[in-house]
Order: C-alpha cells, then structure tokens, then sequence
C-alpha cells in the first residue's frame, strides 16, 4: 500500500470517527477520543502491513499476492505486537457488502481469497455468482 493509501486511509479514519461521534450527539471529549482511537487502529494496521510486507519479503514472495495476504495476518498481528503496538489488531473482515461494479472475482482479489472457496461459502444466497447485486452480503471464506 503507497503512502497515498495511507494518508487517504488516515483521513477517512479520522473523518468517519467525528462523523459517527456527530451522528450520535457526544461531546467533544468523546469526539476527540474516538479520533484517538481511529488514529490508533490506524496505526496497528499501518504495522501490520508493513510486518506482512516484511515477512513476505524474507521468503521470497510479493506481499500483494492474494495467497500471500492470508498467511501473513498472523505474523503481521504477532508483529505489531512486538513492535509495541497498544491492542488487538483489527480482525479480518468475515462479511463484505456488495457495492456497485463488485464481481466475485474482484471481492476475493481484494480480500484475498480464492474465488471457488467465496463462491462456494456463498453457494446458499448466491445461486449464480456471475449475477451479483449492490447490498448483498457476501461471506468471505
């Protein structure tokens, strides 16, 4: 991920937390410790990517591989910890809703998951996979 990313991953943090704070009428206190918290997650997530970068790299292998995303969450997770890191980092998405122009195949890439398995966990609310829909909640493997 570019710094580009993060700085945009930063912003929309910071601006989903006042808007959330704004939505529900809590004090600027509040307000400002739910922006402390965006920040925070965002930074664990900023660790552990760059350790799932890092990991990756040390076995030879390109972290934006979809097969690669998986397997390094642990030790990203194990990484950030030691880095000093306060909390849990944030747990894989289980669920993804449908947006505008998702494919199947698009949604796995971007969750890094195979795609059989994504059709197969959905085989029961999806009876075509080819026919998608906005709104519609997909279970990711």
């Amino acid at each position: 991920m570019g710094q580009d990313d993060e700085a945009t991953e930063d912003q929309s943090a910071a601006r989903q937390a006042a808007e959330d704070a704004a939505a529900v009428g809590v004090s600027s206190t509040d307000t400002a410790a739910a922006e402390s918290a965006a920040a925070q997650a965002t930074e664990q997530q900023h660790a552990a990517n760059a350790a799932a970068a890092q990991e990756a790299a040390r076995v030879g292998l390109n972290p934006d591989d979809p097969e690669v995303r998986g397997a390094s969450r642990e030790a990203a997770s194990e990484a950030a910890a030691a880095a000093g890191q306060r909390g849990p980092v944030a747990p894989p998405v289980q669920e993804v809703v449908v947006e505008a122009g998702d494919t199947m195949g698009g949604i796995a890439r971007q969750f890094g998951v195979d795609l059989a398995a994504l059709i197969a966990a959905n085989t029961d609310t999806v009876p075509n996979p080819d026919r998608i829909f906005p709104g519609q909640v997909l279970r990711l493997p």
